[in-house]
């Protein structure tokens, strides 16, 4: 039987929350779920990023929490969940079709969904499959006027995770380094929490599934946005350096009728850099699609 834990989790009790035991394992999937009880409000899907994990939410989970019945996800290969089987499908298609099973094993149908960079790809496939009750895309990935090589900025990431093994995680908690190993993530990279910055560093080391779902991107955007009926908002930060404008974000491949959010003084991850801005972009998104999911 799984467990919730409740309430509203601020600041660090929020990170040690997503960094802990999972309340739940589905599939191999590990969940977090948090907040205000299922049926009683909107049901929230959060996914993470290629290399990263649910603790990427910490900034946002709290004022979410409040709002919502929250579950944070790992993808495949990342964090607490198990690696991608051999041969396994490591589209962002497939991990939406994937995350709609573990999905509806939870007993969660048409959730509201916000995801970060692939995560964002994951939700927008979800929603042109019918699995979402609206999409908050918080610098999704595949919105790109053609296929190509994945920015060079991501394979030096990973390689610097790698290399700087667990000496990395420590070095993390300096601002100095901060400023330099995430300044393709955040515009004001020293000011992160420090125990966060460890934590990604840590996801993006121990990622077994990275490689594989980069090459699953390297050829395809997203092209199903006609397929796509329920409220999309897609949001960029002006000084994102991982998806930068204009040819990763093309906005003739989001979905028709999406609403368009460029933050000013923000990088590749909103709930980072603008948190309070990214809680009323999901509630300005969950309310436009009426009834609770």
């Amino acid at each position: 039987m799984s467990t919730r834990s409740t309430g509203s989790p601020p600041g660090t009790r929020a990170l040690a929350l997503l960094t802990g035991p999972p309340t739940q394992m589905v599939r191999g999937v590990a969940v977090t779920r948090a907040g205000r009880p299922a049926g009683g409000a909107p049901t929230l899907v959060l996914v993470h990023g290629v290399g990263a994990s649910r603790a990427v939410w910490a900034p946002v989970l709290g004022s979410l929490a409040a709002r919502y019945d929250v579950l944070a996800i790992d993808l495949p290969g990342h964090g607490a969940s198990a690696p991608l089987p051999p041969g396994g499908d490591a589209s962002c298609a497939g991990l939406a079709a994937e995350l709609r099973g573990v999905l509806g094993e939870a007993g969660v149908l048409r959730p509201h969904v916000a995801g970060n960079s692939l995560g964002g790809w994951v939700a927008l496939e979800l929603a042109a499959d019918g699995g979402a009750a609206s999409v908050t895309g918080l610098a999704p990935a595949g919105l790109r006027a053609a296929p190509g090589e994945p920015n060079p900025v991501l394979h030096a990431n990973r390689r610097m995770a790698r290399l700087t093994g667990r000496l990395g995680e420590t070095l993390a908690a300096n601002r100095l380094v901060r400023r330099v190993t995430f300044a393709s993530g955040s515009s004001d990279p020293g000011s992160l929490d420090p125990a966060l910055a460890r934590e990604v560093v840590h996801a993006m080391r121990t990622s077994t599934a990275y490689e594989a779902m980069i090459a699953a991107t390297r050829e395809r955007t997203f092209d199903r946005g006609a397929c796509v009926r329920v409220p999309v908002t897609v949001v960029f930060g002006d000084d994102d350096r991982i998806l930068p404008a204009p040819e990763n974000q093309y906005r003739a491949a989001a979905p028709p009728g999406a609403r368009w959010v460029v933050l000013p003084h923000c990088g590749h991850a909103p709930m980072w850099d603008a948190p309070a801005r990214t809680v009323e972009l999901v509630a300005e998104t969950v309310a436009a699609a009426g009834a609770v999911a």
